[in-house]
C-alpha cells in the first residue's frame, strides 16, 4: 500500500473533526483524477490530510498554512508518507496568494472562513482557464461566510453547492 494511504488513514482516525469529510475529499479526488498532471493549490493545510489526498493525483501540490503548529504537523506527515510533490508554504494565505505567480488547475479553500471572499478573489487570478475551485464548509459555516456568498451571487462564476460533508461548493470561470 502507498505510504500516503497509510498516513491518510492514521489522520482520519486521529483528527477527523478538523479535516475535510471523507465523502468530500473522495468526490474531489475523483474529479482530480480526470485532470492529468494538475497543479493543485490548497489554502489551509492543518495536518496535511487533504494535501496528501491531492498528492495522489496531482503533479504538484502547493499548500499554505498560517499556524506554525499545524505547518510542522503537516511537514511531519508529508515526510512520514514519502510524498515528494507537496510544497508547504508557512504564511498568511492572503499575503502568499498575492505573491504566487503560477497557475493552478485545482484550488481548494478550507481555511479561515471569514476570509473566504478574499481567498476566492485572489485565487481567481491563479486559476487556469479550465480550472476548478473547491470550497469546503459552505453549509456548516455559512453564517461566517456571508460576504463570500454575496460575492458569488453577484459574480459571473459558475458555482454549485453540494450537500456532501459540511457543504462543498464547486466554482469555475465561465468562458
Amino acid at each position: 500500500m502507498d505510504n500516503r494511504f497509510k498516513v491518510i488513514n492514521e489522520l482520519e482516525n486521529d483528527r477527523q473533526e478538523r479535516n475535510i469529510s471523507r465523502d468530500s475529499i473522495e468526490f474531489i479526488s475523483l474529479l482530480c483524477r480526470s485532470i492529468k498532471h494538475s497543479n493543485t493549490l490548497e489554502i489551509g493545510t492543518f495536518n496535511g490530510y487533504s494535501a496528501l489526498w491531492f498528492s495522489l493525483y496531482s503533479k504538484k501540490v502547493v499548500t499554505i498554512e498560517v499556524h506554525s503548529v499545524y505547518a510542522n504537523m503537516a511537514k511531519e506527515n508529508f515526510c512520514k508518507s514519502g510524498a515528494e510533490n507537496i510544497e508547504l508554504i508557512h504564511g498568511n494565505a492572503i499575503d502568499v496568494l498575492k505573491d504566487l505567480k503560477e497557475k493552478f488547475d485545482i484550488i481548494f479553500i478550507d481555511a479561515k472562513k471569514s476570509e473566504y471572499k478574499e481567498y476566492l478573489e485572489l485565487s481567481l487570478n491563479l486559476l487556469s482557464d479550465d480550472g476548478i475551485i473547491f470550497v469546503d464548509n459552505t453549509i456548516s459555516h455559512k453564517e461566517s461566510m456571508l460576504d463570500f456568498f454575496e460575492y458569488i451571487e453577484r459574480s459571473s462564476l459558475y458555482h454549485q453547492e453540494l450537500g456532501i460533508g459540511k457543504g462543498l461548493m464547486i466554482i469555475s470561470k465561465l468562458h
